[in-house]
């Protein structure tokens, strides 16, 4: 092969090379209430934005997690919407929550795994008995993940199923799934003898 043939050859490869890196891109950021997820920042600056998140974003202030979601992480959060909140059934529970600070704190960390699992890594990350992934949140309880990769929903230690409505919103320090209802830990009743 000649010199001439050489260069040319290299210059079609190279152009080739540079026309489909525009093939592999990552994907398009994820919206969640309203605002476009930024990989560039972290967690809470994605939560705060939402117009969806306020009441989540509001006990994650009063509970100090706050500033550990603004950390290095990683973090996957499955973010509770405020109707979430509203939507917390019996009156009384909701109620008892709200108004006990460390019973909201341990339900917020309910919500937190440490790690950054996006979609994929919810369903096959780990292992897996009869097509359900557990996962662990930081308040040491378990979450089952169940469904889909395109529609997941978490089983929570009440056997309560929780639909994942947003996935795979990347933030700067970890991953964020929205979710329609609150995961909560097992009852005080169902902890003692």
């Amino acid at each position: 092969m000649t010199l001439t043939r050489r260069m040319a050859f290299s210059s079609l490869i190279g152009a080739l090379i540079l026309s489909g890196c525009r093939f592999y891109r990552d994907p398009p950021p994820v919206v969640i209430g309203g605002n476009a997820v930024s990989p560039d920042e972290p967690i809470m600056a994605a939560l705060r934005a939402s117009s969806e998140h306020q009441r989540f974003v509001a006990a994650l202030e009063a509970s100090g997690l706050d500033t550990e979601l603004e950390g290095i992480g990683p973090f996957t959060v499955f973010a509770p919407t405020d109707s979430a909140f509203d939507g917390l059934l019996p009156q009384a529970e909701k109620e008892q929550i709200a108004s006990d600070p460390e019973l909201m704190k341990n339900v917020l960390l309910g919500h937190i795994v440490p790690a950054r699992l996006k979609s994929e890594g919810l369903k096959f990350a780990f292992p897996q008995l009869n097509g359900k992934t557990k996962v662990f949140a930081l308040n040491k309880q378990v979450i089952v993940v169940e469904g889909e990769i395109k529609s997941p929903h978490l089983v929570d230690m009440r056997d309560r199923q929780v639909d994942v409505t947003e996935r795979d919103a990347i933030a700067a320090n970890g991953i964020i799934h929205v979710v329609e209802n609150l995961l909560l830990p097992e009852s005080e009743a169902e902890d003692s003898p």
